[in-house]
């Protein structure tokens, strides 16, 4: 008998994968036996046993070097078998620790996977067959008596490591411990597998336009470098509908695509056909490639058989962004070609694009054509305390089936720079300088024209910031000023506006040199803009801000429209103010009429998280007299309510309050705890689109961590 010894013992060659020829094996415990003779030894108490990579601990061991033969009893385990350890009551194994059985069986795995067996036997090849097991992805109970919230059970399980694959026979899914479905076989990779073919879980929703949906997932991993989701989905009110993703990444990029197709009739809300029948389709996507490594060229393709395919389908009218330079607007989709690129110092852009619009009133024959548009700055650094000067040129083609044909060229020269006074105030002077080109042509009515103009400005914005440290709050308080002086524009009334239709006066455009967004309005004359920020500080997080400032024209003509905030000779107040306070915050936005004191624009959120509840309100309000076309004025609620334990109440709300109708409203219920998350929500929507009308649904949102999903699309 010997206390706290160590044995360096010689094992026998397996040939074992990860293990070393001849390797000594170190036997260490707090009591070591010899038993037959020499020819074995039982250990005792805080046993470990070690050959490179792996160690095995235990209570107690039988160790049996001739019959290549370990055997380990009570709290084992056994690590370095892979990235995490393995338990057992009781293992037998060869004496290089890598192949043999064990009883009460569990391991982690990769994506916080847990295995457990009565019966575990590990292969050669460093597979696991586990007999009445099962995986889940849940934290188990200290005490082994309550069930996981999920859980998939089977009467054999394998983990093949070379297909890196995860098999059951007679399996079962059980949510709380009761068992929901059933399969006689089941698979899904390992969740150390980067990409497996095979079925994904499917998604189902029930709606009042297209009844039952169920639509169906395979992943398709082609190559490494490429894969492909079909998905058919059957509905009961409709064709079933053949959607698809396809994925390739290259060496110096990659390329996307969705697409959906069917053929069908028009479909209202209620489920009901009408019209004739038509192929109906959508193709999404783009692909994008580095030329060096500063420069990129790519593509973005958003195309739908009409105007309302994508709802009527309930895919999403806003696809995702891939990099793509031209943003569609809201119901718009752009397909787009282009090459860009970035430096440090310089950046370019030449894009060639084609707008569909998914309005129902609108005509696409007056949508212009981009033929292209193109643009290139550098950003030089001046002499010392000089700033920089930025230089650029900018051209823009649009083409039109019916109106007018766009093109403009222009160059322009940009210097700024800031200086600091003794006494704190900033300085920050400015120069800008700008040359047009353009040409108008009507094709219908063979008429062209041609305007060419020079423009300029210098100003300079003077801020001086004031500090003040308190015993509880610290307060920031800086005034700012900005006077600016712009050439007259003599060719305005023959410039057609196409790039600076929209602008809405805020507190980042304020003091803004050039505040049209493109080219085509010049702001002529001189005008002084001013204004105070104001910012708070207290506590570790809590802090406040309200900025008020307005511009004034002192001289030259309105060249923006009533609903800017910009056409008087005052503008509209421009307040905007936050506030973080705790779980609170608060933010607001406004405009206010200079004459009435009237809110022309009020944008109002408000936001709590707390540990029962989280909310955030949205009211906004565009009831400026001088709009024509989209004032509104709405409100927008979304919350999540903790009832009990895991289970909590979710629910969105967004309201026209001009037409007093709930354009959204979805109300649910949700469990959510660290291995899933189960939602149930009724939705019902008024978009006010012609042929649609209201639609009712009820959505069913499962999704089993390290599993997948089951969702609407």
């Amino acid at each position: 008998m010997l206390s706290t010894s160590a044995l360096a013992l010689t094992a026998p060659a397996l040939g074992q994968v990860g293990a070393t020829e001849n390797a000594p094996i170190y036997l260490e415990a707090d009591q070591i036996q010899d038993i037959e003779g020499g020819t074995g030894y039982i250990a005792r108490g805080n046993v470990r046993v070690r050959q490179d990579p792996r160690t095995l601990l235990a209570d107690e061991i039988e160790y049996h070097p001739d019959q290549n033969r370990v055997v380990a009893r009570g709290h084992v385990i056994i690590l370095g078998q892979g990235p995490f350890a393995q338990y057992a009551d009781e293992v037998e194994l060869d004496s290089q620790l890598a192949t043999g059985v064990a009883l009460g069986f569990a391991t982690m795995l990769e994506n916080r996977g847990r295995v457990a067996a009565a019966t575990a036997i590990r292969r050669e090849n460093g597979s696991l067959q586990l007999e009445d097991a099962y995986y889940t992805a849940c934290e188990l109970c200290e005490d082994g008596e309550g069930a996981p919230t999920w859980r998939l059970r089977a009467r054999e399980v394998v983990q093949d490591a070379e297909e890196q694959m995860i098999y059951y026979r007679g399996a079962r899914l059980e949510i709380g411990g009761v068992p929901v479905l059933y399969a006689p076989v089941f698979a899904h990779a390992d969740p150390s597998s980067e990409r497996r073919s095979g079925f994904l879980f499917p998604k189902v929703g029930v709606s009042s336009r297209l009844g039952f949906t169920y639509q169906q997932p395979y992943y398709w991993t082609i190559s490494p470098s490429q894969d492909l989701i079909i998905a058919p989905r059957v509905m009961g009110n409709v064709n079933p509908l053949i959607y698809g993703e396809y994925r390739k990444r290259f060496w110096s990029g990659f390329v996307e695509l969705e697409a959906s197709f069917t053929r069908e009739l028009d479909i209202d809300s209620d489920g009901e056909l009408f019209g004739e029948e038509a192929d109906r389709w959508h193709v999404f996507g783009g692909g994008e490639w580095a030329i060096n490594p500063d420069w990129r060229w790519g593509f973005g393709v958003q195309r739908a058989s009409d105007n309302l395919h994508l709802r009527r389908y309930d895919f999403s009218e806003e696809d995702k962004d891939r990099g793509a330079p031209i943003t569609p607007q809201r119901r718009q989709l752009v397909s787009q070609l282009y090459v860009d690129g970035r430096t440090q110092n310089s950046a370019g852009l030449i894009a060639f694009a084609e707008f569909q619009t998914l309005a129902t009133d609108a005509d696409d024959d007056i949508v212009p054509t981009v033929a292209p548009i193109a643009s290139y700055t550098r950003v030089f650094t001046a002499p010392e305390s000089w700033g920089r000067i930025e230089t650029s040129i900018d051209a823009t083609s649009l083409r039109r089936d019916v109106g007018v044909n766009y093109d403009r060229a222009t160059a322009s020269v940009d210097w700024r720079t800031r200086w600091t006074t003794p006494g704190g105030v900033l300085v920050s002077p400015f120069v800008y300088a700008r040359t047009d080109a353009y040409r108008f042509e009507d094709a219908q009515a063979g008429t062209s024209n041609t305007v060419n103009r020079a423009l300029g400005l210098a100003g300079a914005d003077v801020s001086w910031p004031f500090f003040r440290a308190g015993d509880s709050v610290d307060m920031i308080v800086e005034p700012v000023v900005s006077l600016i002086a712009a050439s007259d524009d003599e060719d305005a009334a023959r410039v057609i506006n196409e790039d600076s239709l929209s602008i809405d006066l805020d507190e980042s455009m304020l003091f803004q040199p050039v505040r049209a967004p493109g080219f085509d309005l010049w702001e002529d004359g001189q005008r002084l803009s001013y204004g105070v920020r104001t910012t708070a500080y207290w506590g570790e997080t809590g802090q406040a801000r309200l900025f008020i400032g307005q511009s004034n024209r002192l001289d030259g003509s309105p060249v923006f429209n009533a609903s800017s905030g910009l056409l008087a000779d005052q503008s509209d107040y421009v307040v905007a103010g936050s506030i973080e306070i705790a779980d609170f915050d608060a933010e607001v936005s406004a405009r206010i009429d200079p004459d009435t004191y009237a809110s022309n624009r009020l944008s109002v959120e408000l936001g709590y998280t707390g540990e029962r509840l989280s909310t955030a309100v949205r009211y906004l309000d565009i009831s400026d007299v001088n709009v024509t076309q989209g004032a509104q004025r709405e409100l927008a609620m979304n919350f999540e309510l903790a009832i009990a334990g895991n289970w909590s109440a979710i629910g969105r709300v967004l309201r026209d309050l001009d037409s007093e109708v709930t354009r959204r409203q979805d109300f649910g219920i949700r469990f959510e705890d660290d291995c899933a998350q189960f939602d149930i929500v009724y939705q019902r929507e008024i978009l006010g689109i012609r042929d649609l009308g209201p639609s009712e649904s009820i959505q069913f949102r499962v999704t089993l961590f390290t599993l997948g999903s089951v969702a609407p699309d």
